[in-house]
């Protein structure tokens, strides 16, 4: 009996060593994992010292403590709702896109100067600009399809000097 409490006495500071090497192996991980978290989620240089600072004084209540105040979202996330919302607002306040290329573009316009997408024909009958999508001349009543003007669109002059 005394030599099974003898070798355990022996044994035991190794155990604890390994016990103790493996906790401070789980602290400094800890500390990394919050720094690198708490950057991602934030550029104040002052929130990030507080949080890892709090991973380090507290060894593993500090990190529970961060994880319930860590900002929800991180930089991207937060940068990519940002970009979403800042789309939806556009679309939302500029009616007039070209149905391709989605940028935008004037009420008027009858071709798209970014893609060259027709958006808009004269009319057969009257000359006057309709959409590409009507069937009928809203100003004449002809029907749309009667003439399509097939003219080319006028090139402007400094581009007929460079055509020839």
């Amino acid at each position: 009996m005394t030599e099974i409490i003898a070798e355990l006495k022996s044994i035991l500071p190794i155990v604890g060593m390994i016990v103790g090497g493996y906790l401070v192996l789980l602290w400094v991980a800890s500390l990394v994992w919050s720094y690198r978290d708490i950057a991602s989620r934030s550029n104040d240089i002052l929130v990030q010292v507080l949080s890892t600072s709090m991973a380090f004084f507290l060894p593993f209540a500090g990190l529970l403590l961060y994880m319930l105040v860590r900002p929800r979202e991180t930089l991207s996330q937060k940068y990519e709702r940002e970009l979403e919302e800042t789309f939806m607002r556009r679309d939302i306040e500029d009616e007039h896109v070209c149905p391709n290329c989605q940028r935008s573009i004037q009420a008027d316009f009858i071709l798209c100067p970014h893609c060259q997408t027709h958006l808009r024909r004269n009319c057969g009958n009257c000359d006057r600009v309709i959409d590409m999508t009507w069937q009928v001349c809203p100003y004449c009543a002809a029907p749309a399809n009667t003439r399509i003007n097939s003219q080319p669109l006028r090139q402007p002059e400094y581009e007929q000097q460079y055509a020839r």
